[in-house]
């Protein structure tokens, strides 16, 4: 029972560890809620054949927590399974911006959102 006591608060140490001295730090930090909207492109008068769509997209903040200037970057979401990106050409040490990703449209009210990925190039 000792040893079990005993190698639980080492691996326990050993996580903490590697999380505070050896992981790489975050370079980016990126948000962003979605933002639904009914869009009304049907004729009053036409039978309505399928239920309402709708047009989604994210939009958010982005900031650069590293010591390098970034380029291209981009960033990807899946919205209902379908994907949404926005890009942005360079990011400075330290700076926030905002964006907003392509429109996805989707028979959803309520879609599900998956944040994808962060993609860039670091230069000096």
């Amino acid at each position: 029972m000792k040893a079990l006591i005993i190698i639980v608060i080492l691996a326990s140490a050993g996580y903490f560890g590697y999380e505070e001295y050896f992981k790489p730090p975050d370079v980016v930090k990126v948000t962003g809620n979605i933002q639904v909207s009914q869009q009304g492109n049907f004729n009053i008068d036409a039978p309505q054949v399928s239920g309402p769509l709708y047009m989604a997209t994210v939009s958010g903040t982005i900031k650069n927590t590293g010591r390098k200037p970034m380029r291209n970057v981009y960033i990807k979401y899946s919205i209902s399974g379908k994907s949404s990106t926005a890009m942005l050409f360079d990011l400075q040490p330290g700076q926030e911006r905002t964006y907003t990703t392509k429109s996805v449209k989707t028979k959803a009210k309520n879609p599900s959102l998956t944040f994808e990925s962060v993609l860039f190039e670091e230069y000096d």
